[in-house]
């Protein structure tokens, strides 16, 4: 008897909780190995998985490893990017992102601003960078039109000399 105690109360619980006794005792359910499929960044990224990290299975080859570019989850394995295919639920080679261009500029304070006030000045005219640009490069999805980072960096400058910076 004491070795169906776990699968009886395993029966009981997924009764109570209204799923099979299979999903309750960790094996693959409906959705794939982890339950209900979520996606995106905060649920474990793309796929039909709930924990961050690399798959086994799937497509993907073992030893990849996780790799965040802006918003989007890449796996990395010998030489070889791979993104998920939601069509195929699987992840597949993909080619190498692009490499993004920086937002950022060059400020140096000239009128000797604290540490403070220059985290302060920075994110304010961040703010109002994104304001005037309709970019913010925060959450961006991937690289936008070079026009469009521009203005933003070109925003970002124009509010930094404001407040006494030299810009480069």
């Amino acid at each position: 008897m004491k070795c169906f105690k776990p699968v009886l109360a395993s029966w009981v619980l997924s009764c109570l909780l209204g799923m099979s006794a299979i999903e309750a005792n960790g094996a693959p359910g409906p959705a794939g190995p982890s339950g209900p499929a979520r996606m995106g960044p905060g649920a474990g990224g793309p796929g039909p998985h709930a924990a961050p990290g690399p798959r086994r299975g799937h497509g993907l080859p073992d030893g990849a490893r996780e790799l965040w570019i802006g918003s989007m989850l890449y796996f990395f394995a010998a030489g070889t990017y791979y993104l998920w295919n939601t069509e195929r639920d699987r992840y597949e080679p993909a080619p190498a992102p692009a490499v993004g261009a920086s937002y950022d500029v060059i400020a140096y304070p000239t009128q000797g601003q604290t540490d403070e006030q220059q985290a302060r000045d920075r994110y304010e005219c961040h703010g109002w960078a994104v304001q005037q640009s309709g970019f913010d490069p925060a959450r961006a999805q991937g690289a936008p039109a070079e026009q469009t980072a521009d203005r933003y960096r070109r925003a970002l400058s124009a509010c930094l000399q404001g407040r006494y910076y030299s810009v480069q």
